[in-house]
């Protein structure tokens, strides 16, 4: 008989293993956005251009990585995730190194590429958490470590980026321009970021378990294993459970879905057979549960100050929470069987479209953000053409700042916020308010200089605030729309791609604005968009959420005292009413 999930134990070793792979990436991700502008000037662009230039640099990672992460996904099933995992981490520390040793902007270009489709780790990592969590009770706790490592480990890569970039000018004594990082100045960041990745690689060598056990069919063959997908979930809770990246045959999944569209949308006219249901919703539950291990592909490693992955099969929503919605569960005997609702229903595609017009202007926003700061003025006073004319230590010690801000904004003030003002209107009110944080940038060359600093935390506060807490509301109400559990997988990865390219797209195209108008140009013009945001308000239709629950991640990091299996009996309970 195989051993209860339930009994597992917290993999408290393996996820640490794990948190320190994944501390070790937004290293190399977020260092480039601090000294990207001045590189590519330093590469021989032109500075009028330079903005734009350094966009595509950005972008160019989460190109290869979006192309080559389904490859990655089949290497995974059959060779296994730790491997690939590493490997991933080799072509982010090989490909940091040649970037800060490029001759030329085209080599730097190609290099970025080049590690991005080296990467590996796009979905590799957090299929390997939901592998090693056996209980179901500990996913919550497991997954809320993820952003948090993720979140730390941005604020040091954005503090290398802007301390260590150019060190013959800052530290001349230290480092001489005739010297390597004299001739090579941005390769010292870049150093600095493969060490902490090759340290992060040699403990996972030594430590880090593998998580796909291989049955022995594969074992045979060598193959991925399509078989039937009933069987698949039957075995999801034994020991010998893996958890595919790639799904299994479109006929097999399209009469699982039929069957389960079937049942999902049965009438329950009492509450013995509500019951009788809830018995059988066991299956569901480890259905869905298998269902959340399989990781989206179309994800990218941009340097935001905050892990910009979701899943909406999960209770985190993107955050280092677990979120419960508390709706009447119990069907009423006069109650009429509910209209069946297309997968991709109003709600559910408005949602989405909301969702890829804020994440465009939120990468918009911190791509721009340092060459705004870095810019040189060209006018005193209010200078709606040049920047502020900083430091790249200023642009360091802004962004890692601003991960602290981030951090204290997810672990403390949303929770608080959200369960205070409802789902709804914090969905509404943050996406209203958004289009403040970009109009007051173009004003604080207006200020003191003792002030400018001052006026870019500001908005800073506001773009995290902001940002923080929209993006998760709209994935409840997203998710609250979608009428079968089997089908959150589909609506997630869809939603993810359309993230994905509104901010892929964002850094370069926001460039090109700033290069061809200016820096008010670049910030009025992100402004424009967030009201574009706020229009198409108008068609997401206010359907009703129940009052918000929220556990707090941070707290559940360090205590396990806390029942997490009754919120996904809830979700389980609610998604297929």
């Amino acid at each position: 008989m195989p051993p209860d999930p339930k009994d597992a134990p917290f993999p408290t070793k393996q996820l640490i293993i794990i948190g320190i792979c994944r501390f070790s990436e937004p290293l190399a991700f977020n260092s480039i956005l601090a000294y990207s502008f001045v590189m590519v000037q330093d590469l021989g662009i032109h500075e009028r251009d330079a903005s734009f230039y350094a966009g595509l640099l950005v972008s160019a990672y989460a190109i290869a990585e979006a192309i080559t992460a389904p490859v990655w996904g089949m290497v995974s099933d059959v060779y296994g995730r730790k491997p690939v995992a590493l490997i991933g981490l080799g072509g982010v520390a090989l490909s940091s190194i040649v970037f800060g040793m490029a001759p030329t902007y085209w080599v730097a270009l190609l290099a970025r590429f080049v590690g991005g489709a080296l990467n590996g780790n796009v979905a590799i990592m957090q299929t390997m958490v939901a592998e090693m969590v056996k209980n179901p009770a500990h996913e919550p706790r497991a997954y809320a470590t993820q952003p948090f490592v993720w979140t730390l480990g941005g604020i040091i890569g954005s503090a290398l980026g802007g301390f260590l970039a150019q060190p013959s000018k800052f530290y001349p004594h230290a480092f001489p321009k005739d010297g390597v990082f004299g001739r090579y100045p941005y390769l010292l960041p870049n150093l600095a970021a493969a060490i902490g990745i090759v340290i992060a690689i040699l403990q996972g060598m030594l430590f880090l378990e593998e998580t796909l056990v291989r049955d022995d069919k594969d074992d045979e063959n060598g193959t991925a294993d399509h078989h039937d997908y009933h069987d698949h979930l039957d075995t999801i809770n034994e020991s010998n459970e893996r958890s595919r990246l790639i799904p299994p045959p479109s006929h097999v999944r399209e009469r699982e879905l039929r069957g389960s569209m079937a049942d999902s949308l049965r009438p329950r006219p009492s509450i013995a057979s509500f019951t009788r249901e809830r018995l059988a919703s066991i299956s569901v539950q480890s259905s869905i549960r298998h269902i959340r291990k399989r990781a989206s592909f179309l994800e990218e490693g941009l340097p935001m100050p905050f892990d910009q992955r979701f899943d909406i099969r999960r209770s985190s929503f993107g955050t280092m929470h677990s979120i419960k919605i508390q709706q009447d569960v119990l069907p009423l005997r006069s109650q009429p069987p509910a209209k069946p609702r297309k997968t991709f229903n109003r709600t559910v595609v408005m949602v989405i479209l909301g969702m890829a017009i804020f994440a465009f202007h939120q990468m918009a926003y911190i791509s721009i953000l340092p060459v705004y700061i870095i810019d040189e003025p060209e006018s005193p006073g209010l200078d709606f053409s040049g920047g502020l004319g900083m430091t790249l230590h200023d642009v360091g010690a802004f962004l890692a700042i601003n991960g602290f801000i981030t951090l204290f904004v997810q672990g403390f003030v949303f929770p608080i916020f959200v369960e205070w003002a409802g789902v709804w209107k914090s969905f509404i009110w943050m996406i209203i308010l958004y289009p403040t944080t970009y109009i007051v940038m173009p004003f604080v060359s207006a200020l003191p200089t003792e002030w400018e600093s001052p006026g870019v935390y500001f908005s800073l506060v506001l773009q995290a605030f902001y940002g923080i807490i929209v993006f998760p509301c709209a994935l409840i109400l997203m998710k609250n729309a979608i009428p079968s559990p089997l089908v959150l997988g589909r609506v997630n990865g869809v939603a993810m791609s359309a993230c994905c390219l509104a901010r892929t797209i964002s850094s370069p195209l926001v460039g090109l604005v700033y290069s061809l108008g200016g820096s008010a140009a670049g910030w009025f013009g992100l402004a424009i968009v967030a009201v574009l945001g706020t229009i198409q308000l108008i068609w997401v239709p206010n359907e009703h959420i129940g009052a918000v629950q929220i556990d707090n991640g941070l707290k559940r990091v360090m205590h396990d005292d806390l029942d997490e299996g009754a919120v996904d009996d809830i979700s389980v309970i609610e998604s297929v009413r």
